[in-house]
């Protein structure tokens, strides 16, 4: 598959049970319905580190590797992150740019993190 957002070609990167899409040239991420909460879940993102954030990435819009182009990738800021996840209307992928999968991973391991500690201070253990 070509990249959403450079000249590259996508290779594939199995994490635990899944396998995802990454650019080498740019470091972005195509994950198929589902496969970005799947490698969320498992919580081991480490294969996919190491790239930071080019400038301009996010601004530009791509077509969605998977519908061959047919699908235009929308912009969906996301809940969990300052970032924007690029979306495929038609068959659910997502695409994130390099770097950002860190900082998605990361806001969601701060919340399971805080959300543990908010559970152990309302036991009532008297």
């Amino acid at each position: 598959m070509r990249c959403v957002k450079c000249t590259g070609t996508l290779a594939t990167v199995r994490i635990d049970d899944v396998d995802v899409d990454q650019c080498p040239q740019c470091a972005g991420i195509w994950f198929d319905t589902h496969e970005l909460e799947r490698v969320l879940g498992h919580g081991r993102i480490d294969p996919l580190l190491g790239h930071g954030v080019r400038p301009g990435d996010d601004e530009r819009r791509g077509h969605c590797p998977r519908c061959k182009g047919d699908g235009l990738l929308v912009r969906v800021a996301s809940r969990n992150a300052p970032i924007h996840i690029d979306t495929c209307a038609i068959c659910g992928g997502k695409w994130l740019d390099g770097g950002e999968i860190e900082r998605l991973h990361h806001k969601s391991f701060g919340d399971k993190v805080r959300r543990i500690f908010e559970w152990v201070l309302d036991l009532d253990l008297g």
